[in-house]
């Protein structure tokens, strides 16, 4: 349902009918001109060859000071889903068990089931902000924690992520945190040693169609990780890379400047729900709602509603974790855009 809507309202737009789209996690922000101007140096000097499937090693180098590790630990990758993947299929054989908390992101359960693994959610609930508790934590091949958390937005308590690596480390469990949103949240993440981490360009740099992402990993699934870059996509890029790379050296300002309009268009968001007679728990990063109503009794059927009646496009809940009065509004439009949106939706489950 959740890639069906999708493809369901670039249809509708490709006709001709406008569709405000709050479905899909795209940033709607213009890639940093100084990251669009590398990329193009670098394919003016028509260096478009194969590259390493590790990654360019000055960007490697940018990375390893950024996350406090080595470069032998760091793996570059076209986009963060395609290594959460590479990582699984390395880590896990059929039939593994790959824990995650839910409400969580689709394409989790969607690769345990490619990979042949078993999907086991950790349940949490709003009341308690969408946290989980490490004791409710099962034993598992792997832990995937994202942190912030799509759908939510919610950034993870720090002493229960390093209470679960910690008992992670002693049984065996692979701990990964994707950490794809993490410079868009709203107060600090600190760096957790001791689990893999995987980041993306996409939402922190407006990068989304550049497909480009990292892995911290120790040496010895790092290199596999390579290999497995090796028999998949090759390489990334090398002009992504250079784009990537001026993000980087960027950092500071990109981020700071993102943050505050994914905060402002966060607040316009919230205030509209609430009027709206949604229930949500704050969230705590960028650039996802996840909301509920009592009038949404199949968020599936609600999507597809509010979709061919209103021209919106949502996420329904339920494609999260079974969520059926949910919806995922990706905050990802100008506020007077948003605020009319979800007014109307609204309006709709008063009808």
């Amino acid at each position: 349902m959740f890639y069906e809507l999708a493809e369901k309202a670039l249809a509708l737009e490709k006709e001709g009918r406008k569709v405000t789209r709050l479905n899909v996690g795209d940033t709607n922000l213009p890639t940093p001109e100084r990251a669009i101007e590398a990329g193009l140096v670098r394919m003016r000097q028509s260096k478009s060859g194969y590259g390493s499937s590790a990654g360019l090693s000055e960007l490697r180098e940018k990375i390893a000071a950024r996350e406090g590790c080595d470069v032998k630990n760091v793996v570059v990758g076209p986009g963060s889903k395609h290594l959460l993947y590479g990582l699984m299929s390395i880590l896990c054989k059929k039939g593994d068990m790959v824990s995650f908390p839910s409400p969580y992101w689709p394409a989790y359960r969607l690769a345990c089931s490619q990979l042949e693994l078993k999907a086991e959610p950790i349940s949490t609930d709003m009341v308690n902000g969408w946290q989980f508790q490490p004791e409710d934590v099962k034993k598992a091949r792997m832990l995937l924690i994202c942190n912030p958390l799509n759908p939510t937005s919610t950034v993870y308590d720090e002493k229960s992520i390093r209470s679960v690596i910690a008992e992670c480390q002693e049984s065996g469990t692979h701990v990964v945190l994707d950490e794809a949103y993490k410079g868009l949240s709203f107060r600090p993440i600190p760096r957790y040693d001791g689990a893999i981490r995987v980041r993306s360009f996409s939402k922190e740099f407006n990068m989304e169609g550049w497909r480009l992402g990292y892995a911290i990993a120790p040496e010895d699934i790092a290199k596999r990780l390579i290999a497995f870059n090796q028999i998949t996509a090759t390489c990334v890029a090398p002009f992504v890379q250079a784009a990537g790379l001026a993000c980087l050296e960027d950092e500071k300002e990109i981020l700071s400047k993102n943050r505050k309009e994914w905060l402002s268009r966060s607040e316009t968001a919230q205030k509209a729900l609430q009027d709206g007679g949604f229930r949500f728990a704050k969230p705590e990063s960028g650039i996802y709602v996840f909301a509920m109503h009592p009038g949404i009794k199949d968020s599936g059927e609600f999507a597809m509603m509010l979709l061919d009646k209103e021209g919106i496009a949502v996420a329904p809940g339920s494609e999260f974790g079974g969520f059926g009065s949910y919806v995922r509004i990706c905050v990802n439009r100008p506020e007077y855009v948003l605020a009319d949106a979800i007014a109307r939706m609204g309006r709709l489950l008063k009808l």
